[in-house]
């Protein structure tokens, strides 16, 4: 069971004319309900929502701002869009590295969706569609609270809390937010099944109850300034994951007795991502915009599996992974025959680390231990140029990687 309370208020205008009335009863010859509130439109290839002053801007978090718009498909946190495979989004220009940011971004902060349907070439050229959010520049000053609280009862209680403090002066604006999710997840079952072997029938069964308690938080800090003309702003972010998983349960055929077996896995998981961006317009419509990330993960997991009344060997295992993520991308936007030119170049830098190790010995003789180590480097150069013609729109562009 998962409730959630929402309210929202609309405005309707309401006119009459022409009303008779008697002894007996009261006459309402016309009656005209208008409503006109027009939320996504369609711009060349480019879906446009406007957020702000629609019935979604109070939904909640930018997840359900994407569930309700045209194309856009929301399933436990993850976005696709309806006939495209690779999607990339984007908050205010600067690319996102997990989808928390979506969770964490409220919907009445958010000003436009725009879903570009076919990407130029300042995108990679496995991309089949990008979602570009644009926030609201808000010009409120002093210190601001915001607090939201969900909680989800299925067959144990999971619970979220989001907390973001801002302080804006001047032009500045300095934040700090964190959102706490405890998940707790119970499955539990039995299963026969009855089937002919060699003319005799045999019944095959196994029961199971798998728990898995997971904690998971996000920590983010920054600044951000912004007027007329330009914008430029950094935070870092620290993302902990707590995880147990548990699984119990047993296999038996016909009246054998039962063999039982218990599955643990602990996982212990964070990562920290620091993220600037700069944006200037100038000579009226001259646009340089470069964000840049860097990102650093960490995890450990130790698995067991133990048949505590069967000869049946047990197995156990560790990994640890790390990654490192240099990513940055450089681009100018200017006026070109009637039209927009954007040229620009990005990079990045990959590193990822992965030591398995199987800690029980007859096992390893098939399943043995080992130590990867991958690096990828990604180089591009890209232009594109774009007009519209009333309702039809162009675009051309080329990029090399």
């Amino acid at each position: 069971m998962n409730v959630k309370f929402l309210l929202l208020l609309s405005g309707m205008s309401v006119m009459a004319q022409n009303a008779e009335y008697d002894e007996l009863a009261r006459t309402l010859q016309e009656v005209v309900v208008s409503a006109d509130q027009h939320v996504t439109k369609l711009v060349g290839s480019t879906l446009v929502s406007k957020i702000v002053g629609s019935n979604l801007e109070n939904l909640g978090n930018a997840l359900d701002i994407l569930g309700q718009l045209p194309m856009i498909l929301v399933q436990n946190d993850e976005i696709s869009v309806t006939g495209k495979n690779n999607v990339e989004i984007y908050i205010d220009g600067r690319p996102i590295r997990d989808n928390s940011e979506l969770q964490q971004l409220l919907s009445t902060n958010i000003k436009t969706v725009e879903l570009l349907m076919a990407p130029g070439a300042a995108y990679d050229s496995t991309t089949d569609a990008v979602l570009l959010i644009t926030t609201r520049r808000r010009f409120v000053q002093g210190l601001s609270l915001t607090e939201n609280f969900e909680l989800q009862r299925r067959r144990k209680w999971s619970v979220t809390d989001y907390l973001n403090v801002t302080y804006r002066s001047g032009r500045f604006e300095f934040f700090a937010n964190g959102t706490v999710n405890r998940n707790n997840s119970l499955i539990k079952g039995t299963t026969t099944n009855t089937l002919v072997y060699q003319g005799a029938e045999t019944t095959i069964g196994s029961s199971q109850r798998s728990s898995y308690p997971t904690t998971t938080g996000v920590i983010k800090a920054g600044f951000s300034y912004s007027d007329a003309s330009q914008s430029l702003g950094a935070y870092y972010r620290y993302n902990p994951e707590r995880g147990n998983f548990s699984n119990s349960g047993s296999e038996w055929i016909d009246s054998a007795p039962a063999i039982n077996r218990r599955i643990d896995q602990q996982i212990r998981s964070g990562s920290h991502l620091v993220s600037i961006y700069y944006e200037n317009t100038f000579a009226g419509s001259y646009r340089l915009h470069f964000d840049g990330d860097f990102r650093q993960s960490r995890s450990r997991s130790r698995s067991a599996t133990d048949y505590s009344e069967s000869p049946a060997l047990n197995v156990s295992s560790t990994d640890r992974r790390t990654s490192t993520l240099w990513a940055g991308k450089l681009y100018l936007t200017m006026p070109l025959l009637s039209g927009e030119l954007t040229c620009g170049a990005q990079a990045s830098l990959t590193r990822s680390r992965l030591d398995y190790k199987m800690q029980s010995q007859p096992v390893e003789q098939y399943i043995p231990s080992s130590l990867t180590d991958a690096k990828q480097t990604l180089a591009a150069m890209f232009a594109s140029w774009a007009r519209s013609f009333g309702k039809l729109s162009l675009s051309v562009g080329a990029r090399y990687e």
